[in-house]
């Protein structure tokens, strides 16, 4: 599928309904995107933003929290995957390094590049759309999303729709049972994740990234 071949298309959104009924904070608190009842909520702030290999420890961390909370949850082969609908992967333009500007012959070869490149966007464009179709949505106050499906260790192998070699960041996700949450939004980097205490004390152990202790009436990191 569109999103990698680890996760799958729900039958149904009910099990993001359901998480969405749980976040009953006021926007831009941690309790707008976690939902209410765990024992202990915390911030993991994002890697260093001048590393080179910046997009790869991002997935790192994703992958550290998929380790630890596998151990941490009844459900580790069932998990759920939000990822808000407005990334734009239906629209995006491929871009293309095309000759210097020369004689005539030049000219004609970049019209027949720049053709071809919008070309095959329009295809991949269509693709996108056509997969996005499938997938059931569901909304928490001002954003909606696509859920997805897969076990906990999928998290780290989402795929970019239009780019399978892109690795494509949830906004939500946790396993079936609830255990835990895991949220970010597209306007913050940081992790926000609430759970049972022993859960965020290994997780906090395990992880690289500062981890700040939070309630579900914390403001959201400013982060723009």
């Amino acid at each position: 599928m569109i999103f990698g071949d680890h996760v799958h298309a729900p039958a149904s959104n009910e099990a993001g309904v359901a998480m969405a009924a749980a976040c009953r904070g006021e926007w831009w608190t941690v309790g707008w995107l976690v939902p209410e009842g765990h024992a202990r909520y915390v911030r993991l702030a994002a890697p260093d933003p001048d590393a080179d290999d910046w997009w790869d420890r991002y997935r790192e961390l994703f992958g550290t929290i998929a380790e630890v909370g596998s151990a941490h949850t009844a459900t580790p082969d069932r998990a759920w995957f939000g990822i808000w609908e407005g990334y734009g992967w239906e629209t995006s333009i491929t871009m293309h390094a095309f000759p210097d500007e020369g004689d005539g012959a030049d000219e004609r070869l970049r019209e027949q590049l720049r053709a071809r490149a919008r070309a095959e966007d329009a295809r991949r464009h269509e693709l996108v759309r056509s997969g996005l179709r499938t997938l059931p949505r569901f909304e928490l106050p001002a954003r909606a999303y696509y859920l997805l499906e897969g076990p906990v260790a999928a998290v780290a192998e989402l795929r970019e729709p239009g780019f399978p070699v892109r690795w494509q960041r949830p906004d939500l996700f946790w396993p079936d049972d609830g255990a835990w949450h895991v949220a970010t939004d597209v306007d913050v980097w940081s992790l926000y994740v609430g759970g049972t205490g022993r859960f965020v004390t290994d997780l906090v152990a395990a992880v690289p990234a500062p981890a700040v202790e939070v309630t579900l009436a914390t403001p959201l990191a400013d982060e723009e």
